[in-house]
């Protein structure tokens, strides 16, 4: 490319939260170096207001018009609803972090590494490249791991990181031999390239293609914890802190499917009909194993590990509704997609704070940490039940507007089965999560009761994830208007 083509690039709308967040880090990163430790607290508050400022840039391209940089990045409306979503996480996750630094010693390097990981996940759900999708994951998972291995004298915290570091390497290189096929048969790893090509290439080469895309919806399967792919998530949950944990439950899987869905879809559109519906078989598996191994958990950060790989299958459900010949369909999937995904934020990470004061409160993370809740703190008992409610799927939430989009989805587009499927699986998911609203409002057998008390920060985090649970169960059309008119198809 000329050199004054690439000085004439739509850097700003394209890369704008990427390089606000970069700088953000970077900032962070040099006064973590400069600042004595007892002033190293407000390096929090400077990628908190890095974050808000990616925020609303990201707000702001939903007006833009698409563009495209260096043929590798793009400003659309894939890029714009994956990319708010993430940057709500990292506030949430953020301030999370902001209360558990407070009480709990962990290395100050946790701030930048999280800003880090924001941009790789930018970066996964702007790219239009396999190169730079491929760059972002790496930048993602890298410092994913470190995180979880944050407290290095905690024994599982190393155990959970090493599992993890161990696992996401292996779901990597699956990756990337699904890549190297698309490559060696299309020439190219430009995603609009391919868009265009698919029909050429699946109708030449059906066979490379079908492993292509196997290939690379496994080694994605190891990021998203779907089944059989699955098995570091309890122990890098368990061992990781609470904020890590709800970062990987809900930033994390929001860039990893973001990601697929982009990859999947330009590369393989032409085979729509014939491929996709191998992410229902996914589905489906993840769907029953995630909900049934979920059943005995007693350990509160375990079972939430657990649901998230349930959770997982119900998002995939809509990519198995991806047909060639209900082209016109695909942006109410999409909506599906992403609507859930909004609910399940709000709803994962307000379950994972409720666990972590309770579980400090009572210095245990059994779940009969729970008992007698409703006597020890009123708001931190209902904002659990709103919770555990939502990702059960009941009405007024925002989990069951999501789960009813992508049942209706499965009836229209003749997937009943998958829809039956996830309406039992979310009935049996009701034995572990009304088990957590039993003990809650169970009363304390003996004893005296002390009340349990969270930070203003927490209760400032727990308030927003109950507010947006609610707002999307009882008006979603907050959410479903802008994504409705975001023009997914430009």
């Amino acid at each position: 490319m000329p050199t004054t083509d690439m000085l004439h690039q739509p850097y700003g709308s394209t890369m704008g939260p990427m390089i606000i967040v970069t700088a953000a880090a970077f900032v962070v990163m040099i006064l973590e170096f400069l600042l004595r430790k007892g002033d190293r607290r407000w390096l929090a508050g400077v990628s908190l207001v890095g974050i808000a400022a990616a925020l609303v840039a990201a707000l702001w391209n939903f007006h833009h018009e698409p563009a495209i940089a260096l043929n590798t990045v793009v400003v659309d409306a894939f890029g714009s609803v994956f990319s708010v979503l993430i940057l709500i996480s990292a506030l949430f996750v953020l301030l999370f972090t902001l209360d558990y630094t407070g009480r709990t010693k962990v290395a100050s390097e946790h701030t930048y590494l999280i800003l880090f990981a924001v941009v790789g996940a930018l970066a996964m759900a702007t790219a239009v490249d396999l190169v730079t999708l491929y760059v972002g994951l790496e930048l993602l998972s890298v410092a994913s791991y470190v995180l979880v291995a944050l407290r290095r004298h905690s024994a599982r915290s190393v155990e959970g990181g090493v599992k993890y570091l161990l696992m996401g390497s292996v779901g990597s290189a699956v990756l990337l031999y699904g890549m190297s096929f698309v490559y060696g048969i299309s020439g190219t790893t430009n995603l609009i390239e391919l868009g265009s090509n698919g029909f050429a290439m699946y109708n030449n080469y059906p066979a490379i293609t079908v492993l292509a895309f196997l290939l690379m919806l496994a080694g994605m399967g190891f990021k998203l914890s779907l089944v059989p792919f699955h098995m570091w998530t309890p122990d890098a949950y368990d061992g990781a802190p609470s904020p890590i944990s709800a970062f990987l439950a809900t930033l994390s899987k929001a860039a990893a499917f973001g990601m697929l869905l982009r990859m999947l879809l330009f590369a393989f559109n032409a085979a729509a009909t014939q491929l996709f519906w191998w992410a229902g078989v996914l589905a489906a598996v993840t769907m029953v194993v995630g909900n049934l191994i979920a059943l005995p958990q007693r350990n509160m950060k375990r079972l939430l590990a657990f649901s998230s790989v349930a959770q997982a299958g119900y998002v995939l459900v809509p990519f198995a509704l991806i047909q060639t010949n209900h082209f016109n369909d695909w942006p109410g999937l999409f909506d599906s997609i992403s609507f859930y995904l909004y609910a399940y934020t709000f709803m994962t990470i307000g379950a994972f704070a409720v666990v972590y004061v309770v579980s400090r409160a009572r210095n245990t993370i059994d779940s009969d940490a729970l008992i007698g809740l409703y006597q020890r703190s009123p708001w931190l008992a209902a904002a659990l039940t709103v919770f555990v409610l939502g990702l059960a799927g009941m009405p007024l939430t925002g989990g069951f507007i999501g789960k009813f989009y992508i049942f209706t989805d499965t009836v229209h587009l003749h997937r009943a089965w998958l829809g039956v499927l996830l309406f039992l699986t979310s009935v049996a998911s009701f034995y572990y999560y009304l088990g957590w609203v039993r003990k809650i409002f169970q009363r304390e057998p003996v004893g005296d009761i002390e009340p349990i008390r969270a930070s203003g920060t927490m209760n400032v985090l727990v308030g927003l994830c109950v507010l947006g649970t609610i707002v999307l169960g009882v008006v979603p059309a907050v959410l479903l208007h802008p994504l409705l008119n975001s023009g997914w198809l430009y």
